[in-house]
């Protein structure tokens, strides 16, 4: 069986920010948070992480519109203590509150060369990849995590407990691209989607059905849950941030935080989830400069490391989204049809702007 073929379109990453904004304003929200809003989540379709970016607008919108996210949200450090600082979300999208806490981290980093802040009272942050590479700016590394809705079984398990609590870490280089990882302890659930669609199997490993038994058939495994990567491992590594993200800056564990947005719903239910965040400053720990020749050197030994057969390119993390963001933005950024329909009907139901009727559009190539 073939999988359906999804019709896109191009856009320009930057009127579409305005488009998504708008519809954030329609509903409460101030121009500035609409615009950080919209900033990343166009920034996520723009790396080519199409699951975490503008598809998931209309939810967001409508969790405001219905009352579930605080829509003016007062975002305030509420504790602070050298070089540590826990920030109240006041339940309002993650993507205000993270953004909030890594500019304090690397205010702190800037007088203690390392700043730690846990979030509270948050909700979906979007890529985990956006916030440490806001500390790159100050030629600091950057690292987030978050836990959110329970999807995932702890090894050993039959029904889900925990979060994919993604991370991401971003590191400065003397060449100017910066190694950028973002990843989840989880397998991915749209090659489970794509599997599925195309009549296929997945691994044994990567979830079980409903009844909590491993299965290999990706329609029962969207009805079921994720397994951690590594087994056990990769178990363990989700537990670390629960406890960052959920015990040191008092949040609720994954467990504990509402599964409507993984099972369907049509709008963000409030979580109430955390997140941690941190900016290191390299030039607290000795020579910043000697610091970035030697992540340049690690990354130029790994990219002229032996190539297995049939690998033409040997990538540092984030390099593919980088080149193909500069490409996007140059060339214009792949929608998907039906994701530009669901902004128009969500639009409809809060009296904003469709935005299709002055979003230009051309024929991918």
């Amino acid at each position: 069986m073939n999988a359906p073929i999804i019709k896109k379109v191009l856009v320009d990453s930057g009127e579409l920010r305005m488009k998504v904004a708008g519809l954030f304003q329609a509903v409460g929200v101030s121009p500035e948070h609409a615009d950080q809003i919209a900033e990343v989540v166009v920034f996520a379709d723009l790396r080519g992480v199409e699951s975490h970016g503008v598809q998931f607008t209309p939810r967001y919108v409508r969790g405001i519109a219905r009352g579930h996210l605080n829509p003016k949200p007062d975002i305030r450090v509420v504790h602070r203590r050298g070089a540590v600082a826990v920030v109240d979300a006041d339940n309002g999208l993650g993507f205000l509150s993270a953004r909030r806490a890594m500019k304090e981290a690397m205010a702190i980093a800037a007088e203690h060369g390392s700043g730690s802040v846990a979030v509270r009272n948050s909700n979906h942050f979007g890529p985990a990849a956006f916030y440490p590479m806001m500390a790159l700016e100050a030629g600091m590394i950057g690292y987030a995590t978050t836990d959110g809705p329970p999807h995932t079984v702890v090894w050993g398990s039959r029904r889900p407990v925990l979060s994919n609590d993604p991370v991401g870490w971003a590191f400065p280089t003397l060449e100017g691209l910066p190694i950028v990882v973002d990843t989840a302890f989880t397998g991915v659930k749209e090659k489970i989607r794509l599997a599925a669609q195309r009549g296929g199997t997945i691994p044994a490993d990567w979830a079980v059905g409903p009844d909590g038994n491993p299965t290999t058939d990706p329609k029962v495994a969207l009805e079921g849950y994720l397994l951690p990567i590594g087994q056990h491992k990769g178990s363990a590594l989700i537990i670390a941030n629960e406890v960052v993200c959920g015990a040191l800056a008092g949040a609720l564990f994954s467990f504990e935080v509402s599964p409507k947005l993984v099972m369907g719903a049509d709008h963000h239910d409030s979580w109430k989830c955390g997140h941690f965040v941190q900016a290191l400053d390299p030039g607290a720990f000795g020579d910043r400069d000697a610091f970035l020749r030697r992540t340049s050197e690690l990354a130029s030994a790994l990219r002229n490391a032996p190539r297995a057969e049939g690998v033409q390119r040997i990538y540092m993390p984030g390099e593919i989204e980088a080149e193909l963001s500069a490409q996007r933005l140059r060339d214009g950024l792949p929608l998907a049809v039906t994701t530009l329909e669901a902004l128009d009907a969500v639009a409809r139901e809060v009296g904003a702007p469709v935005p299709s009727a002055t979003l230009a559009t051309r024929e991918m190539p």
